[in-house]
């Protein structure tokens, strides 16, 4: 297929009109005093240029690079000349003296990236401070020349719209003023199943969340210090942030080892006593930036030889994971944890807990009577079981929410974890449609009521995985996670790619200075940008219904990504279409809007925006922008909003 550009047509550019087929017409006049010689024979001026990269097959610009570019660029420059001869049987030739011309250069702010077109000569040029800044100027270039209407025409052109720059230091997005907190005397209790027997804060529906080790993060270590990472996912726009466990450890101690939960270990309070001070500081923190807090809770036991295990003995009965197992027959160890768990949000203030291995251990009694105490105090909060559940009364939703267990045992799936979505287990809109890999496993064997519950988070990674399943794929990420109809939950540092090694990654440093480097900077400014869709379209990306198989999610018709589906979701006469490109190149492909199963009505005329970038691509009628082309990278996510212009 071939690329109709709409070009915005200036008075030089009705040269170009007429040269391309329509007759030339010169006026005829006399010679110098009047004389009545042979006419003069005219020359029709020459075809405006400029903006026509190409036309009817032909490049009228070339390319234009120095040597230090074309060394480090020379493939992301031939994708580009690739994309165009795909669209137009052409290619852009180099010269370093022909005009007009695309020049591409490496200057300012290895951060920053600009494309500028020069309106006097047509001259235009791509500009990056390294090499992957100048891979998303040409990335935004192709974008802005290809993206359109679809249709058969040979044309690649631009105009004024093409220009954009990008400052790091300036236009990097912040969305810390997207979050709010809702006070616990404020909240709103919503239906959290079909049933209403389990009643969540309301506030659970804009949960983006990612799971915290203050203790191996680079500018993290006690919790006061770690008001630093809550800022840092502020910005991003995550508020929800599992912390791992921050109780007393002996020694080989990780947290998930410890010895009670009622004391907090001084590598987190940085004080002697039992530490809720400082969480309760920590918490109060991040409210004030908008985050809910919620604690890692563990059922199992304590490690031995360790101040519960001596005073207490008769409230353990065997071992787990080499540890002393709580024996959950002795009534007296049953109430002292519950207590202890209702002191702890009490005292800390937090939000709710996620549950280690449950309901596997305790089953769904103890959290029962946990969530019964503390509403009956006003203090409302949601509960993470860590495996699927049918969470009777107790549990909001579950931390692996998406688990295909027919194609991955628990045990492989961490140790070489996939992502179901975007590695061939599961098609998004057929997993939510059916309820398919959705939910704890006995469950998943009904399909007449797998997937029927309100709310499910897909875990794209955690502390148990012993390899990092991102790795800088947008589409696993954006696609399958914070575009998705589910509560998005990554382990801290996906979200900027951060270094890693096949090891469990729980207990490896994360080095938030890497977030600066361009490429993972990059990747991390996509990810906010992501995350500011979700929350600038509330209506749309937070709509949870009472069966999770309602949800607002259609597929979409989509050619030349790749093997994943699009989709769009859809609410108030809008929708936003969330194309993945899995292909290894840069690709140009055809979308198709599905005007009606999104509910968009009948309008004269519909914009496409490009909500990446910002710029509209397209605007007609039904069926004029009913098929759109779209221009995306390798491992990337499109994102597009339909509405009524």
């Amino acid at each position: 297929m071939r690329i109709k550009k709409k070009f915005c047509l200036r008075p030089v550019s009705l040269a170009l009109a007429l040269c391309m087929g329509l007759p030339c017409l010169a006026a005829c006049g006399g010679g110098a005093g009047g004389g009545t010689g042979a006419p003069e024979t005219t020359v029709p001026e020459p075809a405006d240029t400029r903006g026509v990269i190409i036309a009817d097959g032909k490049a009228n610009y070339h390319l234009r690079a120095d040597r230090l570019v074309m060394t480090a660029s020379s493939g992301e420059i031939d994708m580009m000349n690739d994309l165009f001869f795909s669209l137009t049987g052409a290619r852009l030739e180099y010269s370093d003296t022909a005009e007009p011309y695309i020049e591409l250069k490496f200057d300012g702010d290895r951060r920053d990236y600009s494309v500028d077109f020069d309106h006097e000569s047509g001259n235009i040029t791509l500009t990056g401070g390294l090499d992957e800044a100048l891979r998303r100027a040409i990335y935004s270039f192709c974008a802005s020349a290809c993206s359109g209407i679809a249709g058969d025409s040979s044309t690649i052109a631009v105009d004024e719209t093409v220009d954009m720059s990008f400052d790091h230091e300036k236009d990097a997005t912040d969305n810390s003023s997207m979050l709010s907190y809702i006070p616990t005397d404020k909240v709103k209790l919503v239906p959290g199943n079909a049933s209403g027997s389990i009643m969540t804060p309301e506030w659970v529906e804009s949960l983006v969340m990612v799971e915290l080790r203050p203790d191996t993060a680079s500018i993290g270590g006690t919790l006061e210090k770690s008001r630093a990472l809550i800022d840092f996912y502020a910005n991003i726009g995550v508020n929800g942030i599992w912390l791992v466990p921050i109780y007393e450890r002996s020694a080989g101690g990780n947290g998930y080892g410890n010895t009670g939960p009622d004391r907090v270990d001084p590598v987190f309070s940085g004080t002697d006593g039992d530490g809720w001070d400082a969480v309760r500081d920590f918490v109060d923190y991040a409210h004030s930036k908008g985050v809910y807090i919620f604690l890692d809770i563990i059922t199992w036991g304590v490690m031995y030889d360790t101040r519960l295990t001596v005073e207490h003995p008769d409230w353990f009965s065997g071992s787990l994971w080499n540890n002393a197992a709580f024996n959950w027959q002795n009534a007296e160890l049953r109430e002292w944890f519950i207590s202890t768990c209702v002191e702890n949000i009490m005292k800390s203030g937090a939000d709710g807990y996620r549950c280690d291995c449950e309901p596997g251990i305790t089953g769904y009694d103890i959290y029962g009577e946990i969530r019964s105490r503390l509403a009956a105090k006003g203090k409302y909060i949601v509960i993470i079981s860590e495996d699927g559940s049918d969470r009777s009364r107790t549990y909001d939703f579950e931390q692996d929410g998406v688990l295909k267990y027919s194609a991955m045992t628990r045990g492989g799936y961490y140790k070489d974890p996939v992502n179901f979505f975007t590695d061939g287990y599961l098609d998004l809109v057929t997993s939510v449609k059916t309820g398919e890999g959705l939910g704890y496993e006995a469950g998943q064997k009904n399909a007449e009521t797998v997937g029927r519950g309100k709310y499910y988070t897909n875990c794209i990674t955690n502390h148990d995985f012993q390899k990092r399943s991102v790795k800088g794929d947008r589409t696993k990420i954006g696609y399958a996670a914070i575009l998705a109809p589910f509560i998005p939950l990554w382990y801290m540092g996906d979200e900027f790619n951060a270094s890693w090694k096949p090891a469990v990654i729980y207990d490896l440093p994360v080095n938030y200075s890497e977030a600066n480097n361009p490429e993972k900077s990059f990747f991390l400014e996509d990810v906010k940008r992501y995350v500011k869709i979700r929350r600038t379209y509330s209506d749309i990306f937070e709509y949870w219904a009472e069966d999770h198989r309602d949800s607002n999610i259609v597929a979409v018709t989509a050619e030349g990504f790749g093997t994943l589906g699009a989709y769009a979701r859809y609410a108030g006469g809008k929708a936003v279409l969330v194309v993945a490109n899995n292909n290894e190149a840069l690709s140009a492909g055809s979308v198709t809007i599905p005007f009606a199963e999104c509910g968009l009505g009948e309008a004269e005329k519909y914009t496409v925006t490009d909500l990446m970038s910002g710029k509209v691509i397209a605007t007609g009628t039904a069926g004029e922008v009913g098929t759109f082309r779209a221009v995306l990278p390798a491992s990337y996510v499109g994102v597009y909003l339909v509405e009524k212009a």
